[in-house]
């Protein structure tokens, strides 16, 4: 290096340096120089650093100091300050000379000639550089190449061309495997450029080559993609060709198989235009391997054998033999084992004919590949080793090595580990000895596989981090992946399963990278596997289904039969087995075409276990015969011990006992044989287990003390454990509990001896399972404590739940119903961290308890939440018995909170579910419910046939206690129906069970349901006698409440027998023990029996007391409760009976004043209880608004609250109150208060004075009220045949008498028949026929006949005499006091009266009663009438809406059509006139009427709820409280729609239930009360139109008419009106067109529709 090389430029320092600080600068510069020019390098280096500290980016310095450091022999200090003076000024040449030479001086010439290369690119004039470039390729390794091609250029002139220097030097160190540097110096000569375009395309060439062999496939595709575009530019086919066929390489490389088919196609076909047959069969093989890629290995096979003719014409025996080992490799691809061995012995024999062992060497390696694939591992051994021998002959180290790799990787797949180990560590031994970087990275990876396998996780890990730190030094980006799959692989195997997955996901990135398909298939399967195993089976499901689809596109049998396999266990693992078995049946079939009979035994047998796991047993047990044929066709003596394990336990579930016996018996045959004790262990327990079922369950006690003796004798304690559970168990079930205590005992000391968490949490469940069986709750819960702890030490999920939900079942049989709610909720809690179907079953099974605890709670509400969730958890994982469990919850639930119609759905499915279930407990249980809730319901026949099915089952079992409580269940039914004798002989058949049972509690129910009949016939004396047994039993067992029960029953029978004091006693100390007891309801019913008794008595005092106390608790009762089915079904009445009896007291007691407040406050109870139901309020809820208006539960408190009623109404009140058998009246006027009280008794021979206590009677309605009913109705003429219609000419004009006077009002133009009459008017005729009743309030009945046309006069319609009585009844006693007409001309309005009904009174007629003077007026021409059913409804005024429309949103429904068996049935005929009626009403309206077929249930609760106005003309029942509708398919079925309670054997009995069983469900066309009060409706106007027929069981009655009628004003109705009995068709549609017309015109319409009149 000459001096100069110093001092060619004087830095000058940069301009921001300040005066000074300059001069300084230059100094040292200066003197740095000078230094060098002396030779003085240390003090030269000591200024430059000095002049850098004032300007240290000054790049002139660095690389002035970089030449000081040369000098001084510091060549890394120097390449360091080049590189620094190169980086601030990348374009100044002169840095990277003295990068190049400092290079050169450490030896690193490739790097060097890169150096000069690039600084010459920034440069090309330089001279400097480019002879330093000659100068270090002549001194580098490369000389003896290039210095022979420099003579030539120099020759040929071209030694001055930087570009054709630059590109031989980056040809020769390409040539050299120095890609990095070659890459550099060629780029260097693209960027000094030439003109000559075949020069460039030789540089794009080496280029791609550099770039492919560093595995950067885009770049090397990009230079490749230039280099053709040369090619074709400059006409060169054979350059065009060879660029083609690099790019199919490259393409292939990368995974793009479809741009690497079309090149070597351009490759094939510019090959035969050049007829270079070499570059040809270069094309064909490269496209057989493309073929054999992506799964076309018919096309591969074509390449291939076209290949081996090409090169058979050209006499290459050489390529021939490897084309011809080509072809095997398609063969063995495509599964052709025989074709490829056949291929792989012909390469072999060409091989050895040329004599090339190393050609010989792979023939040998290929046919050991083949045998590995048919997993024959020695036979591939063998070929391997001879591979080995002609290696280690021929001193070849590379082949050496890959005989070493593939005698390990057979080893391993033998099992055979530790040999394994010792080929690849000779495989590394090889590797490190030629210092093959590549070889090293594999045999490290080989040898960390079988690391892993030996579960040297550690060492495993040490290696595959070596192949990756080597992949990682070549950039071998495809190795990189390997590497980080392999120790994602170790630790998976190690169970760190987060790191597992970063790693593959890193393996998953590079396999994307580098387009290879393959591998990306098998990490997306080791992914799969990691998540699976961290419980992430969502993502574990979706990196299987990519590895699927991958080896479907790859068309890889195998990998896409692995993947389906592994699919099909994870959906297993999540016990998704619907699901799973479609993968395993894809499997079967691929194991099958691949002739891979292990792998079909396998698949037969996860789909017998997923069969199995379904419930499908009789598949399982076809395929588990499979898989045992298949094993004994592989003579696999272990696979047949479980196939035949398997198919035992197949048949057990399908009930086949003997089979299931016999399948274990050989099982346990087989592990003899075979040796195998847990075999022989497992075999005895499920023959234990098959005869338990089979009911030998002291058979199956031996089989387990075999099974205790094989593990004592064995010194297996964890066996002896599981057998001293076993015989726990059993001894359980035999009700032996001490030796179950002892052996369970056992078991826990066994499992705490060995620290077995798990057994132990085992062994305290078992010993909690027999205390609860005892009864022994307390120490139940301290076994299920310790198994809970036991389950969070081992941070057990699963077993943490089972151990909280078996303490919440022990403290719900504790009736600690809290602590129980508190762990099944611990209990669904936990679950939620499980996501396995089990989890959701027992997370089922914890609602389902919860719900039983709710129950008990008295909160029925959140038990049917419970018991739903239950129920769909069961639906959805399709658990039949699960099911049966939550339909007998749901229908226990619904019946508590009086939703009895919803609950006899549940109990009807249940009974189905049993049937399936085929479990004749279930059944009975279902039947028996089901039984009980028809005898509630009323349908007693078919309480009858359940219970005596209950019967039937139960004696078939030989259970007694079930066949006494179906036959109680039979009696309390026959004294229903008022069959003593009957009920009598069933009550006397369980008291001799319960006797023969020694059953006391069986038995005291029985005598007091002999009693209660005994009762019921009048037989007093017998009565006491059975039920002072039923109190001396209950006394005897410490039975409170059946003491309780047996008081009440006493003090009631004796106050029947006038032993009055008696009476009173016995419901004292009844009184005194529910009260203890807390049972609010008991302790109401004998307060209510205790009131009648004081009263008959003379204790009027006494008696209000008991019966304010009783109304007071039954209020209470009802707000705690108020869905409470004892409330709803029996407490109702009862409140309602002493509401009745306080009135007769108070009465009594001359206070009546304090009777009317009192018949309010009872009169509001039924109405508020549905506008709260309506509301959905909770418990506490005191208050709720109805329409705008707070309704207070309590109503007017008080004689001062009712009369500031009546005063802001503006009007006089006549308040009816039936009262045990006596009418009360009270006349109240505004601002006068009560001006009159009236009593009256109903029952002709009854007295007020006189009261003998008899509950029947005081409980009846008024005799006399209900007979004058019945004779008006007879005189009106509506006691017509059942479903019949008025013709208008049925009696002839000359009759007139009471029955036809009121016919011929009704048929003719009589005044109040008119059309031109008002709307008011028209409802007044409405409550004159008695045809319409207007429950609603404005029955404001108008005389105005003001521009109607009179006809002339015909003689007045008195009435009949029944008429005129029920006005002495109800009106005449008030006649007096009655407000008069006004008279002035200016106000001819009438008076209004407020009529408060209950009752039988709605059916009364008022409007035409009149007294029976000849000129009386009647009642509507009097007085302007409102009904309601209580004073506090005057407060509820209807909220009004503006309407925008003018169009009504109206429903309208006529004659719905009925199956034939509905109307046989019921007697419901078809009514073209309510068809008529419909259809003209929806014409005024202007709609479509919904007619016959289209009339169903579901139609109308689909449009009902938008429906302005509401029109029904069809028929009603009555005593149901329903609208008939269409069902939802009429058709005359002649097969059950469903199982009802008739068994199969019964098919020839003809019973009422069977004809039952042949109807649709009343739910399907039944639109009930319930029905509509689950609705939101906006109607302003609903209408009911029954008169062209009548219900079969008879006219309307008050019960249904107010049940369905308070339906729809709860459900939102503003006003309801509902024919009463049938009517003339004409007069009905004069009415219902006059009044159509009127409610669309407006004002009078309007009118009576905006007020609201409650029933």
């Amino acid at each position: 290096m000459s001096q100069r090389d110093f001092t060619e430029v004087e830095p000058e320092g940069t301009s921001e340096l300040p005066a000074a600080s300059r001069q300084l600068f230059l100094e040292k510069v200066r003197q740095s120089n000078t230094a060098c020019q002396n030779g003085d390098f240390a003090t030269a280096v000591a200024l430059y650093t000095d002049a850098l500290q004032l300007d240290p980016t000054n790049h002139i310095l660095y690389s002035n100091r970089s030449a000081a450091k040369l000098k001084q022999g510091l060549f890394s200090q120097a390449l360091q300050d080049a590189v620094t003076a190169r980086d601030l000024c990348p374009t100044w040449p002169k840095a990277y000379y003295r990068q190049g030479v400092a290079l050169q001086c450490m030896g690193r010439h490739g790097e060097a000639l890169a150096a000069f290369s690039a600084g010459l690119a920034q440069d090309p004039t330089s001279q400097q550089l480019l002879s330093a470039l000659v100068e270090a390729s002549i001194k580098s390794p490369l000389r003896h190449n290039l210095e022979p091609t420099f003579q030539q250029l120099e020759l040929m002139k071209l030694d001055q061309s930087p570009f054709v220097l630059i590109s031989v030097v980056g040809q020769e160190l390409l040539a050299a495997g120095l890609y990095n540097s070659a890459v550099t110096v060629l780029e260097s000569a693209l960027r000094i450029g030439s003109c000559s375009l075949k020069l460039r395309g030789s540089v794009f060439s080496a280029l791609s080559s550099a770039h492919w062999a560093l595995n950067q496939l885009d770049k090397a595709i990009g230079y490749m993609q230039q280099d053709l575009a040369i090619a074709k530019s400059l006409g060169d086919t054979a350059g065009e060709c060879r660029a083609h066929g690099n790019l199919g390489s490259a393409y292939f490389s990368q995974g793009s198989y479809k741009e690497a088919l079309t090149a070597h196609r351009y490759q094939l076909v510019l090959a035969m235009k050049c007829k270079d047959t070499q570059a040809a069969a270069a094309a064909l093989t490269s496209l057989g391997h493309v073929y054999t890629a992506i799964g076309d290995y018919s096309n591969a096979l074509a390449s291939h054998k076209q290949c081996v003719q090409l090169v058979k014409q050209m006499g290459d025996r050489l390529q021939e033999a490897r084309e011809i080992g080509n072809v095997g490799a398609v063969y063995l691809a495509m599964g052709d084992f025989d074709s490829a061995v056949d291929c792989h012995t012909q390469h072999l024999r060409i091989a050895r004919r040329l004599g090339n062992q190393v050609e010989e060497a792979r023939a040998y390696s290929n046919l050991g590949s083949s045998h590995h694939y048919r997993r024959n591992f020695s036979q591939a051994i063998v070929y391997h080793e001879k591979v080995l021998r002609l290696a280690q002959g021929i001193g070849d180290k590379s082949v050496e090595a890959r005989a070493y790799a593939g005698l390990g990787h057979a080893a391993r797949c033998a099992g055979d580990y530790a040999q394994a180990k010792y080929w690849h560590e000779r495989q590394l031994d090889m590797a490190l000895a030629t210092r093959d970087k590549v070889g090293e990275g594999r045999a490290c990876s080989n040898l960390g596989i079988v690391y892993q396998l030996l579960g040297e996780y550690d060492a495993a890990l040490k290696l595959h981090q070596a192949h990756l730190a080597i992949a990682r030094s070549l950039q071998d980006r495809a190795g990189m992946g390997r590497a980080y799959g392999n120790i994602g692989n170790a630790f998976s195997a190690a169970g760190y399963y987060e790191s597992a997955i970063k790693y593959h996901k890193q393996e998953l990135t590079i396999s994307k990278e580098v387009h290879d398909r393959s591998s990306e298939a098998s990490t997306h399967g080791n992914l799969a596997v990691a998540y699976q195993a961290i419980g992430a089976h969502d993502m574990a499901l979706l990196h299987y289904r990519a590895h699927l689809g991958i080896a479907r596109e790859l068309k890889d049998t195998a990998g896409e039969a692995c993947a389906l396999l592994n699919l099909g266990n994870c959906l297993s693992s999540r016990s998704e087995f619907s699901e799973a078995i479609p993968y395993y049946e894809q499997y079967l079939m691929l194991s099958q075409e691949l002739l891979d009979v292990e792998g079909e035994a396998k698949a037969c047998h996860f789909l017998g276990y997923a069969h199995y796991c379904i419930g499908n047993y009789r598949e399982a047990v076809r395929y588990y015969d499979q898989d045992l044929a298949l094993a004994k066709d592989l003579q696999d003596k272990m696979n047949m011990g479980r196939a035949y394990c398997n198919l035992g336990l197949a048949h057990l579930a399908l009930g086949q006992l003997d089979t299931a016996l016999e399948c274990q018996k050989y099982f346990l045959a087989i592990a003899h044989m075979t040796n195998n004790l847990n075999g022989k262990f497992r075999a005895l327990g499920n023959i234990g287990d098959v005869l338990i079922k089979m009911g030998e369950t002291e058979e199956a006690v031996k089989m387990y003390h075999r099974q205790l003796g094989l593990a004592r004798s064995n010194r297996e304690r964890a066996m002896e454990a599981a057998a001293c559970g076993a015989l726990g168990i059993a001894h359980r079930l035999l009700k032996r509990f001490d030796k179950a205590l002892g052996y369970h005992t056992q078991e826990l000391t066994l499992r705490q001896e060995m620290s077995e968490l798990s057994g132990e949490c085992r062994a305290h469940g078992h010993l909690g399972a027999v205390h609860m069986a005892l009864g022994n709750y307390t120490h139940a819960v301290k076994c299920y404590q310790e198994q809970l702890e036991r389950a969070q030490e081992l941070q057990d999920c699963a077993v943490e739940a089972q151990a909280y939900g078996n303490l919440g079942i022990a403290r719900l049989n504790m009736a600690h119903y809290e602590d129980a709610i508190g762990y099944f909720e611990q209990q669904l809690a936990t679950l939620e961290r499980l996501s396995t179907p089990t989890a959701q079953l027992d997370k089922g099974r914890a609602f389902g308890s919860l719900g039983d605890c709710y129950d008990a709670l008295g909160d029925p509400e959140e038990a049917a939440k419970c018991h739903e969730q239950y129920l769909s958890i069961a639906l959805k994982l399709k658990s039949v018995r699960d099911q049966e469990r939550a339909y007998r919850g749901l229908g226990q639930s619904h019946k508590s909170l009086g939703n009895l119609q919803q609950a006899l759905v549940c109990l009807e499915k249940r009974l189905v579910v049993s049937h399936e279930l085929g479990n004749p407990e279930a059944k009975a249980a279902a039947y028996g419910e089901l039984g009980q809730l028809h005898a509630t319901l009323g349908n007693l026949e078919q309480a009858v046939s359940c219970l005596d099915h209950q019967r039937s089952i139960a004696q078939e079992l030989n259970d007694k206690v079930m066949e006494a409580e179906a036959i109680s269940g039979l009696g309390q039914v026959y004294q229903q129906m008022g069959e003593y004798a009957t009920a009598l002989r069933y009550h006397q058949n369980d008291l001799e069970i319960s006797e023969h049972l020694g059953m006391p509690q069986l038995q005291s129910r029985a005598c007091g349901n002999i009693g209660a009949v005994h009762e019921a016939l009048g037989n007093y004396e017998q009565a006491v006698r059975y039920q002072e047994q039923h109190l001396q039993v209950a006394a005897s067992t410490n039975d409170q409440l059946a003491k309780t029960l047996a008081y009440s029953s006493l003090g009631r029978v004796h106050q029947l027998l006038g032993n009055r004091t008696q009476a009173i006693a016995y419901l004292t100390q009844g009184l005194c023990i529910a009260e203890a007891l807390g049972r609010r309801d008991e302790e109401a019913k004998i307060r209510n029996r205790l009131g009648l008794a004081l009263w008959a008595n003379g204790d009027l005092e006494g008696a209000q007391k008991q019966l304010e106390a009783t109304t007071n608790l039954l209020e209470n009762i009802r707000r705690e409760s108020r869905n409470a089915p004892d409330y709803k079904l029996s407490l109702f009445e009862l409140q309602t009976s002493s509401y009745q009896v306080l009135q007769r007291v108070l009465v009594g007691l001359n206070r009546q004043e304090e009777a009317l407040v009192i018949a309010e406050r009872g009169r509001n109870r039924a109405f508020v209880d549905l506008l709260l139901e309506r509301q959905g309020l909770g418990d506490g809820h005191t208050k709720t608004k109805v329409n705008g208006t707070r309704l207070e539960e309590g109503g007017p408190n008080s004689l001062d609250q009712i009369k500031e009623l009546v005063n802001r109404q503006r009007a006089s009140v006549l308040y009816y109150s039936i009262a045990a058998g006596f009418l009360y009246s009270w006349l109240i006027v505004p601002t006068k208060g009560i001006i009159k009280f009236h009593s009256t008794s109903l029952n002709e021979n009854a007295t007020e004075s006189k009261c003998e206590g008899n509950e029947s009677q005081l409980t009846a309605s008024g005799g006399l009220l209900e007979r004058l009913v019945t004779s008006v109705r007879d005189s009106l003429g509506v006691e017509l045949s059942p479903c019949t219609t008025i013709n208008e000419d049925q009696y002839p004009d000359d009759t007139l008498s009471e029955r036809t006077g009121f016919l011929r009002m009704v048929n003719r133009q009589h005044l109040m028949n008119s059309s031109n009459y008002s709307l008011s008017s028209l409802f007044s005729l409405g409550s004159v026929g008695g045809s319409v009743a207007s429950l609603q309030g404005s029955t404001r009945s108008s005389a105005s006949a003001q521009g109607s046309t009179r006809l002339p006069k015909r003689k007045a319609w008195k009435g009949p005499t029944c008429l005129h009585a029920l006005y002495t009844l109800l009106i005449q006693p008030f006649e007096e006091y009655l407000p008069t007409k006004a008279t002035n001309k200016e106000n001819k309005t009438k008076r209004e009266l407020i009529l408060v009904l209950e009752g039988d009174l709605y059916l009364v007629p008022f409007p035409v009663l009149r007294s029976s003077q000849d000129n009386a007026e009647y009642l509507c021409e009097r007085f302007s009438l409102l009904s309601v059913p209580n004073l506090s409804t005057l407060k509820m005024p209807r909220s009004r809406k503006q309407d925008t429309e003018q169009s009504v949103r109206s429903l309208i429904v006529g004659n719905p059509k009925l199956p034939s068996a509905v109307t046989e049935h019921w007697g419901w005929r078809d009514i073209p006139q309510a068809e008529q009626e419909a259809t003209m009403i929806a014409e005024l309206l202007q709609t479509q009427a919904l007619i016959g077929n289209q009339a169903t249930k579901e139609q109308i609760i689909g449009q009902i709820q938008e429906a302005e106005c509401v029109h029904v003309a069809s028929h009603v029942s009555w005593k149901l409280s329903s609208i008939v509708l269409s069902p939802a398919e009429v058709l005359d079925q002649s097969q059950s729609k469903r199982l009802y309670i008739t068994d199969a054997n019964e098919e020839d009995e003809t019973s009422e239930v069977s004809i039952t069983a042949e109807l649709p469900p009343m739910s399907e066309f039944l639109f009930s009360a319930a029905d509509i009060l689950s609705l939101q409706l906006s109607a302003k106007l609903v209408v009911i139109s029954s008169s062209h027929t009548r219900d079969q069981q008879g006219w309307a009655t008050s019960d249904g008419l107010v049940a369905l009628v308070r339906s729809f004003l709860a459900a939102g109705a503003q006003a309801v009106l509902i024919s009463l009995w049938p009517v003339p068709d004409t007069a009905t549609k004069i009415l219902l067109r006059a009044f159509y017309s009127s409610l669309l015109q407006g004002t009078r319409a309007a009118r009576y529709v905006e007020y609201i009149d409650i029933i």
